[in-house]
């Protein structure tokens, strides 16, 4: 039940997920959301074994806003300019390990797992979450917390992988790229909104009637 609000959230990691999913096919959007899944996993395991002296820590949290920020503006831009590439064929069964992309698969793991690991944010609000849902229980019962949020989230995100992967066929070269270009820009955009929450939020600046 905790896990289900979290299915509808917008941020960058569903942007890049739809993304990466429609550009690259529905398996690289999967190795992205699996990424996000280890990322989810490591931030709640942390929360609830001690690590929250790190979490509330004012530097450590602006230190992740500030690397967050500059890591999603740089994709985004990639993103932008990115050229699309032709439509890919049809994949065949035997054809299954080309379309898994064995090459790349660290590559989308490490991205989905970067960009959902820098957001002080969602370290803030998992905290919260770990805090109030392992209130007073064993540490066998943490971990089937942990394990029925992330039961929810990572097939939601394969979903949606599959789905927008789907859609790839009816899209023409320019319509891609039109789609990395507004992928681009949404995702600078989350960057400015998590940059400027930061500095608003540990009053780096201030805004009259927004800050007091």
């Amino acid at each position: 039940m905790v896990g289900l609000p979290f299915i509808f959230v917008l941020g960058p990691a569903l942007f890049a997920i739809l993304q990466t999913s429609i550009t690259k096919g529905f398996y690289s959007g999967f190795q992205f959301a699996v990424g996000i899944a280890f990322s989810d996993i490591l931030i709640l395991s942390l929360c609830y074994w001690g690590a929250s002296f790190c979490v509330e820590n004012r530097f450590f949290q602006i230190l992740l806003g500030m690397v967050g920020s500059g890591f999603m503006v740089l994709y985004g831009l990639y993103l932008f300019f990115k050229k699309a590439h032709p439509k890919r064929k049809r994949i065949k069964d035997h054809d299954l390990s080309e379309a898994i992309n064995w090459k790349g698969v660290f590559s989308e793991l490490g991205k989905g797992f970067f960009m959902n690991t820098v957001n002080p944010f969602l370290w803030i609000l998992w905290l919260s979450v770990i805090s109030v849902g392992t209130a007073g229980g064993t540490r066998m019962q943490a971990v089937c917390f942990i394990a029925g949020i992330e039961m929810v989230l990572l097939p939601c995100d394969i979903l949606k992988a599959y789905f927008a992967n789907k859609l790839t066929n009816a899209l023409s070269e320019n319509v891609v790229h039109r789609i990395n270009q507004v992928a681009g820009i949404l995702m600078m955009g989350c960057a400015v909104v998590l940059l400027v929450r930061t500095l608003l939020v540990f009053h780096l600046i201030t805004i009259p009637g927004i800050n007091s």
